[in-house]
């Protein structure tokens, strides 16, 4: 119950903004809960892609290294584990995704690699070896025509043991590698684009760069900033378009450290917790961005990280909000406040309905794990 309280007026206390910047927008849009899918689950399972031709999603507890591929009724006919020996085994699974209709992992060592939904190894796609990945990804791989697009690994570790040039190259660096199975080439796409915080000279994390592909047009955001960036294929490369800044002007800014030292980002006196985006959505009419506005520090001040209870059921209780925008990434609306308790994963399905997690840390264990289904409502 003290939890439960301490929920409730951390959104009161967080809800409170009296310069809400969509109080003068014509529209009142809203994002609505419309169904949901429960799983006979008993963990920690998270929803990660969804398969419009099976009408498969794509379940994975990271906990137990265990998948389940399940529909809309929510039963759990497919589910296997990863192996650490036998004909299946795999290294460390980087990310994961649906590719050409198949659950695909980026291996820590071994390329992509593809199951049958019995949890068999169906297919290798060998890209070229020696490469080091630093960072986990939101897909495992997206076609780019006939090649195969990722996120770019490490194959030069000359300037490894310099701290500070290491972290340059990483902010200055294309994001994708692209690989083509005919011939064996890679090279490199997706530039960084201009104007991002990771140009001022100071770390920020690692990128966490988070890329979704719908049809020709291709999305791009970081974890330190609360704008996403548009590229257009052209032939075989991704070429930047435009910049789309949500503008949340009352959010809480990361904060950096010098990039020759970036231990210091954890090793700051006080909580730094920023906005940041958390989901975006390419649907058929629009694109909705999820994100959080962060935390002043005067507030988050009020709890001990030591107490663990009361400082996950403060993390829990951030607000989260979205913003909708046109075909043509046009803002329509703002500050759109979502149901508490919901977790977002960046997955949508082909009726336009946003998948959300119900969140048992929040709301309480139980013996079904539940994925709301949100939709726009105007």
């Amino acid at each position: 119950m003290k939890q439960l309280l301490l929920i409730l007026a951390l959104g009161a206390l967080l809800s409170c903004n009296p310069g809400d910047s969509t109080k003068n927008l014509p529209n009142s849009y809203t994002l609505e809960i419309k169904d949901s899918i429960q799983v006979d689950y008993l963990g920690k399972l998270n929803v990660f892609d969804y398969d419009p031709e099976s009408g498969l999603y794509l379940g994975i507890d990271q906990n137990l290294n265990h998948v389940m591929l399940f529909k809309e009724q929510g039963g759990t006919d497919h589910q296997y584990d990863y192996k650490n020996d036998g004909p299946n085994a795999i290294t460390k699974a980087i990310s994961n995704s649906f590719l050409e209709g198949k659950h695909t992992i980026m291996d820590f060592q071994n390329g992509l690699i593809q199951y049958d939904q019995n949890g068999n190894i169906s297919h290798k796609i060998n890209i070229p070896s020696e490469y080091f990945l630093f960072n986990y990804s939101n897909f495992s791989a997206y076609k780019l025509g006939d090649k195969y697009a990722y996120i770019r690994p490490e194959r030069d570790l000359s300037d490894y043991s310099n701290t500070s040039a290491f972290n340059q190259r990483i902010y200055k660096s294309p994001i994708l590698e692209v690989f083509d199975p005919e011939t064996g080439e890679i090279y490199n796409t997706m530039s960084i684009p201009p104007g991002t915080i990771y140009e001022d000279g100071n770390f920020y994390h690692k990128l966490f760069q988070n890329v979704k592909k719908s049809g020709e047009k291709w999305y791009l955001f970081f974890l330190a900033e609360r704008k996403y960036y548009v590229y257009e294929e052209k032939g075989n490369e991704l070429i930047y378009s435009k910049t789309i800044d949500l503008n949340i002007t009352d959010a809480v800014d990361i904060i950096g450290v010098p990039i020759e030292n970036p231990e210091l980002i954890n090793q700051q006196a006080e909580p730094n917790i920023f906005g940041k985006i958390e989901g975006l959505y390419p649907l058929s009419e629009h694109t909705v961005v999820i994100y959080t506005k962060g935390v002043k520090k005067e507030i988050s001040n009020r709890y001990d990280p030591q107490k663990t209870e009361e400082w996950m059921g403060f993390i829990n209780g951030i607000p989260r909000y979205a913003a909708i925008l046109d075909k043509n990434d046009s803002l329509i609306q703002k500050d759109i406040q979502l149901p508490q308790g919901l977790l977002f994963n960046g997955v949508s399905n082909d009726n336009d309905e946003i998948i959300a997690l119900k969140n048992q840390d929040y709301f309480g264990e139980e013996d079904k794990v539940t994925f709301y289904k949100l939709q726009i409502k105007n």
